[in-house]
């Protein structure tokens, strides 16, 4: 199986970098030759077009707005805590995961009165808890998609306790927003914090929020908290075709041939079959090898990846070695730890970017050599 004759194809299993779609890497080619001046007259249809598109996608174009944002997830994150909310208020935060604690530290960071909601990491949240709660707070953060444990957590049925109380509802959705089935409206969701990588498959320094339009209006009113990353400012400026900071058009350019690929692709339920038929492939065959998959009671997996065991007499350093560094079939593979609480007992398994399914065949055929 082995080949060293050519430079081997590398293919990244992790889901922070990835080989992206044809259109989106002809953007960086081109883009040297067509440069477009981000506060010049090219520049508002493009911004236009790319919020209007990362909306409309999710079919949520007329109840939400999206504000671009330089920057990866984490960002989105800050802003959203820091736009979204009047310093006054006490925010519910539910983490059982590695990206719950992040909100959980950003919340502090700015000051927000916290009501904190631990669990262990995949656990999933006790919804007479979650409602009993939510009851002494203004508003719920959790995370949807739990790339620490490859798990869904139930964001619409707290969003029902949320609509049911009153309360906003904020969600972290990097890792799942254009991938897996999400109804903004229906599950109450009042912000998103958002992602162009992931799931939409541009470059990780380009983010998005996503914002309820009643919020939106609200938010006219609040403070000003995280200087660069005020989203309401953002919006206003980026509806008139500028933006108030400093904006990369090339970026931009690219999440709006991102949008188009996941158009071709028959967009997120599309996009979401795709990845399923990897899950149909993998899931199976690590189970043949004798892997152990990680599962939570009630709580789903994700579409994008799997969390493993690792199994006895290998450690996650030698394997993760061995797949980089053996070609089989012309292709090696880079492969993903588990974070924090975890990484003593798994590691993690991401099918995400632009490769054939015949990739991840290869992918089981290297990972059982490396096993044997």
């Amino acid at each position: 199986m082995s080949n060293t004759s050519q430079t081997p194809k590398v293919v990244s299993l992790t889901p922070a970098v990835f080989h992206l779609p044809e259109k989106v890497n002809a953007v960086s080619r081109s883009y040297g030759e067509n440069p477009i001046v981000p506060r010049g007259p090219k520049f508002k249809p493009v911004l236009d077009r790319v919020r209007h598109g990362l909306v409309a996608a999710l079919g949520a174009d007329q109840d939400y707005e999206a504000i671009l944002l330089t920057g990866s997830g984490s960002t989105a994150i800050a802003a959203v805590l820091g736009s979204c909310l009047r310093p006054s208020e006490r925010l519910l935060v539910i983490r059982n995961g590695a990206y719950g604690d992040r909100i959980f530290e950003f919340s502090r960071a700015i000051g927000q009165t916290v009501i904190d909601y631990e669990l262990p990491y995949g656990h999933r949240p006790d919804l007479a808890k979650v409602e009993a709660l939510l009851a002494d707070a203004d508003a719920v953060a959790m995370v949807h998609g739990g790339t620490s444990t490859c798990t869904l957590n139930p964001v619409a049925e707290v969003g029902a306790i949320a609509k049911r109380l009153g309360k906003k509802l904020l969600m972290d959705g990097i890792s799942s927003l254009y991938v897996e089935p999400i109804d903004l409206a229906a599950w109450n969701v009042a912000a998103v914090m958002g992602s162009c990588n992931k799931g939409l498959h541009s470059h990780p320094n380009m983010t998005a929020a996503i914002v309820r339009k009643d919020l939106l209006a609200d938010m006219a009113t609040f403070p000003s908290r995280t200087p660069n990353l005020e989203l309401y400012k953002t919006w206003k400026s980026q509806v008139a075709g500028a933006h108030p900071y400093t904006i990369d058009p090339m970026s931009v350019l690219q999440v709006d041939a991102a949008l188009s690929a996941l158009a071709d692709e028959g967009g997120v339920a599309g996009r979401h079959a795709i990845y399923q038929a990897r899950c149909d492939i993998l899931r199976p065959g690590y189970e043949r090898l004798g892997l152990v998959i990680a599962r939570f009671p009630e709580q789903p997996l994700q579409s994008i990846g799997t969390m493993l065991e690792i199994p006895q007499g290998t450690s996650y350093n030698a394997l993760a070695d061995r797949l980089a560094n053996t070609v089989v079939d012309g292709h090696v593979f880079e492969i993903y730890s588990a974070q924090g609480k975890l990484s003593d007992r798994y590691f993690r398994l991401f099918h995400m970017g632009d490769y054939p399914l015949e990739a991840y065949r290869i992918f089981l055929r290297a990972l059982a050599s490396s096993l044997g």
